[in-house]
């Protein structure tokens, strides 16, 4: 416990040279001059000390230098973690840290040396986002499939596949290659039944839907339908007028995504965005 917690209290404050410390030599020859740049990505997520133990496992080894794995269980949502054995003795650490419903996986394998425990392996991943695993996201999706809500499927397989591996080539779900194979389904039958930018004929100044994606706020993950106007946005009589009709045929062209939600957010706008320049933008909010 004390290691963990001078690993946490130097993410914190934002300390690479407090981790150095308890680095073995192995690990400090192989993090390279990017280390210190990633911590601080780390950093910018901790918002304080707390963490909690997600599982811990003490490993006993007859022979170093072959592969180890551990099972944390057998149900589907169980996963495995697999690391070079470099030491007789080793302990795992599985560290959440959570920032309003998200949380960041740490993994910490340490190996017993003559001088000491220290860290072997050190990685850092999204294990929850909005409160939610890759597993309960899969769920999600599944269940949105069924019912033929493609869109909300396919938002709920995007946030998926960012917490789907929260420590990287070490952690693997059991069934992870079912949900990368559910994943890939989905995104094959979005791109077959949707072509954007999609033209919304229905109504009579046209707008085009650019793009879809989950929108995150306080209360979680919501659908956010970005479109292009002719209509001049400076006109928010006119440009309300339109999005009241689109809102209101929405769920006829993606079905499901007015319903069982809390929240649809949509993202005017005159001109295509690059991604680059900002471009000005009107915004709705649909309470559901």
């Amino acid at each position: 416990k004390m290691l963990n917690d001078i690993l946490i209290e130097a993410l914190f404050i934002n300390n690479p040279q407090m981790i150095k410390e308890i680095m073995s030599d192995e690990l400090l020859d192989m993090i390279g001059e990017k280390f210190d740049e990633q911590l601080t990505q780390v950093n910018s997520f901790i918002i304080d000390r707390s963490y909690y133990i997600l599982d811990e496992y003490y490993v006993k080894n007859t022979t170093t230098g072959v592969g180890n794995t551990i099972l944390s269980g057998s149900e589907k949502d169980d996963y495995v973690i697999n690391y070079l054995n470099l030491n007789k003795e080793m302990y795992v650490s599985l560290l959440s840290n959570e920032n309003n419903k998200d949380e960041l996986l740490i993994t910490v394998i340490y190996g017993k040396y003559p001088n000491g425990w220290k860290i072997n392996i050190l990685n850092f991943g999204q294990y929850k986002l909005g409160g939610k695993t890759a597993p309960e996201f899969y769920e999600n999706a599944k269940n949105e499939d069924s019912k033929d809500f493609l869109f909300d499927a396919a938002n709920s397989s995007f946030l998926l596949s960012q917490v789907l591996k929260p420590s990287g080539e070490n952690w693997h779900y059991q069934n992870e290659s079912e949900m990368e194979n559910f994943v890939e389904k989905i995104i094959t039958e979005t791109n077959e039944r949707y072509k954007f930018p999609l033209i919304i004929e229905q109504i009579n100044t046209k707008p085009e839907i650019l793009n879809i994606f989950p929108m995150r706020v306080v209360e979680g993950y919501f659908p956010m339908i970005e479109y292009l106007t002719t209509i001049n946005l400076s006109d928010t009589i006119e440009t309300k007028k339109e999005n009241e009709v689109m809102h209101k045929i929405i769920g006829t062209i993606f079905p499901g995504i007015d319903k069982e939600k809390d929240f649809l957010f949509y993202k005017a706008y005159n001109e295509l965005p690059n991604g680059i320049t900002p471009v000005p933008t009107y915004g709705f909010i649909k309470k559901l």
